[in-house]
């Protein structure tokens, strides 16, 4: 026998079947597939998103308060749980999941999701990282492959058509690439170097050592040594009060050290990030 897909976009043909009929078998799409079709519409969306915020980081430089970087973050991911609410809902498919063949449906297979579960299942997404990634691991144990966000939703992924052997071999092999590709990038997350508002304290903290070395440098010049005294410093920036308030918001107050010796200096602080890395400055290094 042939094996069947549901077709999402004609859902009233079940119903039209006269009793007695067979019914379509149901293929609940496999984790691979759910995989690919996801990191194809993160693509889409993240992809292009963080191109247009590196630029305006870029254009702004320091000007960049933290408040206008979360504002952008939350841009980029508002942008993505728009999409997917938008094209998971009604008779519609995202375009990974239109690529891969799947479908997000309701759980009991009534029809496609309204707007709302839609968007709980997108906020799912959310969930399910937060909890490092365990919301995604449920599927790889449930028998209709759901996820965290599928049983927030009240969804189960289908396949909608039928897909040559061609086909299923390269999303298979896909599947494991970037899935590989995604773990290694959590684990940097969590274990090396950290988000994008990690990374931002630390090029914040760098970027005013930097500062604090061109002062040393003029008061170099105007009185022939160096000095490990941050006051005289702040002195010399011209508004010693928001040369004050700078440092205290990017540098923690304790490991902050100045070491002079002779016609050689070295700048080490503490960055305000989650991790406190240490940072340090040092001419000609």
């Amino acid at each position: 026998m042939t094996e069947q897909r549901i077709n999402i976009m004609e859902p009233e043909v079940a119903a039209a079947k006269p009793a007695g009929a067979e019914k379509p078998q149901v293929v609940y799409a496999t984790v691979t597939e759910r995989f690919v079709a996801l990191l194809i519409d993160y693509g889409v969306v993240f992809i292009p998103a963080q191109l247009i915020a590196a630029l305006v980081i870029k254009l702004l430089g320091p000007s960049l308060e933290l408040g206008g970087l979360i504002a952008i973050l939350a841009g980029i991911n508002g942008a993505f749980i728009l999409y997917e609410t938008i094209l998971s809902s009604g008779d519609r498919v995202t375009l990974g999941k239109s690529l891969v063949g799947i479908a997000v449906v309701k759980k009991d297979l009534s029809g496609p999701l309204s707007i709302p579960q839609a968007f709980v299942r997108a906020v799912g997404y959310y969930i399910s990282a937060a909890l490092f990634m365990c919301g995604f691991l449920v599927a790889f144990f449930d028998d209709r492959h759901r996820a965290l966000q599928d049983f927030l939703s009240g969804s189960v992924v289908v396949q909608i058509r039928e897909k040559s052997w061609v086909e299923r071999t390269v999303v298979r092999f896909l599947g494991g690439v970037l899935l590989a590709a995604f773990a290694w990038t959590a684990y940097s997350q969590f274990f090396g170097g950290g988000s994008l508002i990690q990374k931002y304290y630390v090029d914040q903290a760098r970027k005013h050592l930097v500062k604090i070395a061109l002062l040393e440098e003029a008061h170099y010049t105007r009185y022939g040594r160096y000095t490990n005294d941050l006051l005289r410093l702040s002195l010399l920036s011209g508004d010693p009060v928001q040369f004050q308030r700078d440092t205290q918001k990017v540098l923690s107050p304790k490991g902050f050290k100045i070491g002079v010796n002779g016609e050689r200096y070295k700048l080490s602080a503490v960055a305000r990030d989650e991790k406190k890395t240490t940072v340090y400055y040092a001419p000609g290094e």
